[in-house]
């Protein structure tokens, strides 16, 4: 009778997590949601990509629109000129003739004078569809850079949700231990009371009992703890969510690891850094060739000038006589500077894209090593956990037999709490196994950059 009455507070336990199970629970899915949704490095790499998808268009209308200048001026000046038709500088062309002086006249007058000048670059050696397929390619890098940050993000997040289960996990342990021990403690004092055993058994069955108790509230600290962290990263983490925590010490059958996919989000931002150097390194070279460029200008102009010789110097006067011009023609550019660098630029940029491609090579021989090693430690971890989960299947039926013989007088108190010491270290060592199990999972998990199987056994 004894017996079952100190039993309550375990079946207690039982149906409480039984009802708790029922309730909402918090998943791995939902975690990466909150993390996801609002960690702020999300919203930095979607702006970069965001960036490049913009200097794509911009690179797009650079490459095919012409230059268009437009100049407006009202001046006060001399006259003095001679005949001819020029582009001075860019955007501007001017029209001269000389004008007949006439004596007496004001040296100076008023004029008036707009233009408008474009410049269409229609030939550069493929210059035009290389930059914009290096456009092409920094948009592929900054979405890349967001997979490969989304996935940063899932393992660490997945890490401290393992590691808040964990804690979950623990904590249960010892509040079992806890609840085994106090059981021990009221039997040893009902059998002192009883006469049937002495006193001390009672003493040394209390110090047992504090002990688990203290190590339930260090778990406990350690469970808030780890829940904070979670919440530093998914702030949106609801603390009265339930934690299902019996998948964590029931995996499911887990797969062998295949081989490191070529589209893996840390090897594609290596490679499209590769590619978008490959591109500049070609854009270089061709830096060397000329542009044929068709050029076209209008001027309006007008001046205080008239076509009979006679100067008017007034404000207005400067709208007066007008004239207009266009020029039209084809032009070649050539920047000797850049034709002589080119050589040596692309060499630079290639030496570059040597050591991308050194880094790309590193990282996927490291995943590959990764998730071979994980792939061995998680077989090793698998066979301990079996013969671990025996050892605990045994320990716990002796705890049983070891505790009615106590009961009974049979054996002493001593020898009771030495089984219970072996059941509590078979039910941690079984805990620190299945720790140590998921530690690889999420290792191969991040190098495979497959979540599935984390993602079904933590729904």
């Amino acid at each position: 009778m004894i017996r079952h009455k100190l039993c309550l507070p375990v079946i207690l336990i039982m149906l409480v997590s039984s009802s708790l199970h029922a309730q909402s629970s918090l998943g791995l899915t939902k975690i990466w949601d909150m993390t996801l949704s609002h960690y702020p490095s999300i919203s930095s790499k979607q702006a970069q990509l965001d960036e490049s998808r913009l200097t794509k268009r911009l690179t797009r209308s650079n490459a095919y629109m012409p230059n268009v200048q437009l100049q407006l001026q009202n001046s006060m000046g001399t006259y003095a000129s001679s005949s001819g038709a020029f582009f001075p500088l860019p955007g501007v062309i001017n029209i001269n003739g000389r004008a007949a002086g006439q004596p007496g006249q004001p040296s100076a007058a008023f004029n008036t004078f707009g233009s408008v000048v474009a410049d269409w670059k229609f030939f550069e050696f493929g210059r035009k569809n290389l930059s914009i397929k290096a456009a092409d390619l920094g948009i592929d890098q900054a979405t890349d850079e967001l997979s490969a940050e989304q996935l940063r993000l899932k393992t660490r997040s997945t890490q401290l949700f393992l590691k808040l289960l964990n804690s979950k996990v623990n904590l249960q342990w010892a509040l079992q231990n806890e609840a085994r021990t106090k059981q021990i403690f009221e039997l040893s004092a009902s059998l002192a009371v009883a006469g049937l055993k002495p006193g001390a058994d009672s003493s040394l069955a209390l110090s047992a009992y504090l002990q688990t108790d203290a190590e339930q509230e260090s778990w406990q600290a350690k469970l808030s703890s780890d829940l904070q962290a979670l919440i530093e990263l998914a702030p949106e983490v609801d603390t009265a969510q339930v934690l299902d925590y019996q998948p964590y010490l029931a995996p499911a059958p887990v797969m062998q690891g295949g081989v490191i996919a070529p589209g893996h989000p840390y090897l594609q931002v290596l490679d499209d850094a590769v590619r978008y150097g490959q591109t500049q390194a070609e854009l270089a070279g061709r830096q060397a060739l000329p542009s044929f460029s068709a050029l076209g200008g209008l001027a309006l102009r007008g001046s205080g000038i008239g076509q009979d010789g006679f100067v008017e110097n007034g404000v207005l006067d400067g709208y007066g006589n007008g004239s207009t011009n266009y020029l039209l023609g084809l032009a070649v550019t050539w920047n000797i500077t850049n034709a002589s660098n080119s050589n040596l630029e692309k060499k630079r940029i290639l030496s570059r894209v040597r050591s991308r491609q050194a880094n790309y090579d590193v990282q996927k021989l490291d995943l590959n090593t990764r998730q071979s090693s994980a792939s061995k430690r998680i077989e090793g971890q698998l066979r301990q956990i079996s013969s671990i989960n025996a050892a605990v299947k045994n320990a716990r039926l002796a705890y049983e037999l070891y505790l009615s013989r106590y009961e009974n007088g049979l054996i002493s108190l001593t020898e009771l709490l030495q089984i219970q010491l072996i059941l509590q270290q078979a039910e941690k060592t079984n805990i620190d196994a299945h720790s140590q199990l998921w530690e690889q999972v999420l290792v191969r998990s991040e190098a495979s950059g497959d979540f599935s199987y984390l993602q079904n056994q933590f729904k």
